[in-house]
């Protein structure tokens, strides 16, 4: 590998917990290495000269430390399992939370819960 190849940050945000970089011909930025712009050295530094958030990076360093992912973006549930025969099972309506009363043990909802004492001994259970 060329110790002449770079990749060009954009450090100016990230994707979750990942680095963008600038996208093959300057078509905007990208997560995915493999659509990444590689640059030269000097390529690299007069971008970076031009607009400091612009960060160089070794190339060889970057692609050592990559790793697939997959961008939910870019995939779609029904076009995957078409002609599978797979069908997802519905999520099942979430019950609401319970919390018992500090004082008494009793189950407590509603405005009670948030907003004054419990009706039966009268303990302060906001949180």
């Amino acid at each position: 590998m060329p110790a002449d190849e770079f990749y060009l940050q954009d450090s100016r945000s990230y994707v979750g917990n990942d680095m963008l970089f600038w996208a093959k011909d300057g078509k905007g930025y990208t997560t995915d290495m493999r659509l990444a712009h590689v640059y030269t050295k000097e390529q690299a530094v007069a971008k970076h000269r031009s607009r400091e958030t612009d960060i160089p990076w070794p190339k060889a360093y970057i692609d050592a430390r990559t790793r697939p992912a997959v961008d939910m973006q870019y995939v779609k549930r029904a076009e995957a399992l078409a002609g599978t025969g797979i069908e997802l099972t519905k999520p099942r309506p979430k019950r609401p939370d319970t919390v018992n009363c500090a004082g008494c043990g009793r189950f407590i909802g509603g405005t009670e819960r948030y907003l004054g004492d419990c009706s039966n001994c009268g303990t302060d259970n906001r949180p």
